[in-house]
């Protein structure tokens, strides 16, 4: 009976190692798929850039983009933290566009956060 247990226990803790392995070899995979994902993200978001938008003549005449002089952002400056009011995550200023959008970049960067480009209204200066 000792024998069998002993076998058991042999038999037990070789797969314990091969598990242990496995999970190892896993970790390693997971990296790589999160950087595969990034790229993949920004590629999408290059494509979507270009895509054009087809507008009717009756659109043309009304203005899709607000003018800077309609978004209150006067008193950012890059550099500046501030807080999304969608999420409540902070981000730094990086760089303030000319129509009138904010493009910052998360204060604690992590795997899936990115850059984002919001109105002046939509943030909240910290």
């Amino acid at each position: 009976m000792e024998i069998f247990a002993y076998i058991l226990a042999f038999i037990w803790s070789i797969l314990c190692l091969i598990l242990f392995f496995k999970i190892l070899g896993m970790t390693n995979n997971v990296e790589q798929l999160a950087q595969e994902v990034h790229e993949l993200k920004m590629v999408l978001v290059q494509e979507q850039t270009k895509a054009k938008v087809v507008v009717s003549k009756e659109q043309e005449e009304i203005s899709l983009v607000q003018s800077p002089s309609d978004i209150p952002c006067d008193d950012l400056y890059i550099g500046d933290k501030v807080k999304l009011k969608s999420n409540g995550k902070l981000y730094k200023v990086v760089d303030i566009e000319e129509n009138g959008n904010v493009r910052c970049r998360p204060e604690k960067i992590g795997i899936f956060d990115k850059f984002v480009s919001v109105k002046g209204s939509d943030l909240i200066k910290v």
